[in-house]
């Protein structure tokens, strides 16, 4: 449980990061110099679990309908063709923010589920939607926690919900931070939907080099979305090994995107006993 000390840095640092981008917008020159900064500064005082919560607090306060694109990206399209089973099988969006996905695989007939931590993001999500369609507000952290850990929560999910693809949002598996957490997350996703592709895209911040990472040290920030991570291939490989699933990469795309699909029958009945029939 977040402590009220950690809370009041998040929304001091909230404070810090609504002033920076009001310079940034009349210091475009400098504006990754800034962010960059800031960054680095609250990177000093929050910890990982505070940047979290931070991220989603700044996705929050940047949110816009406006700016919201309508309908899939041109890889998306070409991904839900080839790897989605048709509909109307059941999907989960996680970190489905104002409804561009959801919306979309609604239009084509899917049963869609969509979870989001903002709140501004996940009404509109859910006035863009079908009356009744399901709208889910929480992070990553509370899927994780209902599913793996059987923690209540006002999330209506559970382990026994099953799905027949997962996907994680346009870049939100990076706002996980510590890599024992994306793992985490992917098993959760893979006791959902233990029988379908999971996919999970990966945002790419401009330079966003620097020195090697480690599983406490954050990649980049932005003003609009907080904290990020670029998990890379081998990482990725290591996580769909450990969950027995296969993985495919496509890096060299404008938005570069991992698929975990499913082993066959016989391997997955040995790494999920209780699945075994006699």
């Amino acid at each position: 449980m977040r402590t009220s000390i950690g809370d009041l840095k998040v929304s001091l640092a909230r404070l810090v990061v609504a002033g920076t981008r009001r310079a940034q917008s009349a210091l475009t020159d400098t504006n990754r110099v800034l962010e960059a900064w800031v960054g680095t500064a609250l990177r000093s005082v929050l910890d990982v679990d505070a940047r979290e919560d931070l991220s989603i607090a700044l996705y929050d306060d940047a949110f816009s309908p406006d700016r919201d694109f309508a309908g899939l990206y041109p890889w998306e399209q070409a991904w839900l063709s080839r790897r989605l089973p048709p509909a109307p099988a059941r999907v989960l969006i996680g970190a489905a923010g104002g409804g561009r996905e959801a919306v979309a695989l609604q239009g084509l007939g899917y049963d869609v589920v969509a979870l989001e931590p903002s709140g501004r993001a996940a009404q509109h999500c859910e006035r863009q939607l079908e009356p009744g369609s399901t709208v889910l507000r929480g992070s990553y952290r509370d899927l994780v926690a209902i599913v793996l850990d059987g923690v209540p929560s006002r999330l209506s999910l559970s382990s026994n919900d099953r799905f027949d693809a997962v996907l994680l949002g346009w870049g939100s598996f990076g706002h996980v931070l510590r890599e024992e957490e994306r793992l985490r997350l992917l098993e959760a996703c893979d006791v959902l939907c233990p029988d379908g592709p999971i996919l999970l895209s990966v945002f790419l911040p401009p330079a966003h080099g620097g020195p090697p990472r480690s599983v406490e040290t954050d990649v980049a920030f932005v003003t609009w979305g907080g904290f990020l991570s670029v998990p890379d291939a081998e990482e990725v490989s290591r996580h769909a090994s450990s969950l027995g699933r296969e993985p495919i990469a496509a890096l060299d795309n404008s938005s570069p995107y991992f698929t975990l699909l499913p082993k066959r029958d016989d391997q997955r009945r040995i790494r999920h006993p209780r699945s075994s029939r006699t």
